[in-house]
């Protein structure tokens, strides 16, 4: 072996880290997390009552409260294809 195939595979995975980027993460559970006690418990209420919130009119009525979430972002979390459900 070389030299410079020794170096790589004595270091190979050594500080292997998650992505910092936070695009890779769902923003239903973004949003979530950064709201206080109260509001999240209502937000999470919404999310989880889909009979009484459709994706749309969720994403519009927070859209009015200054909160941008799109109807996809909801129905990804709703049907568990969003990054909150991946392995």
């Amino acid at each position: 072996m070389g030299v410079c195939q020794e170096r790589i595979e004595d270091q190979m995975l050594e500080g292997l880290t998650p992505p910092q980027n936070k695009a890779v993460y769902c923003k239903v559970n973004q949003l979530e997390e950064s709201l206080e006690q109260s509001d999240s418990e209502i937000f999470i209420t919404a999310i989880n009552n889909p009979q009484t919130w459709s994706a749309n009119s969720l994403s519009t009525a927070l859209r009015q409260k200054g909160v941008s979430l799109a109807d996809t972002t909801i129905a990804k979390h709703r049907n568990k294809t969003c990054a909150c459900f991946r392995a």
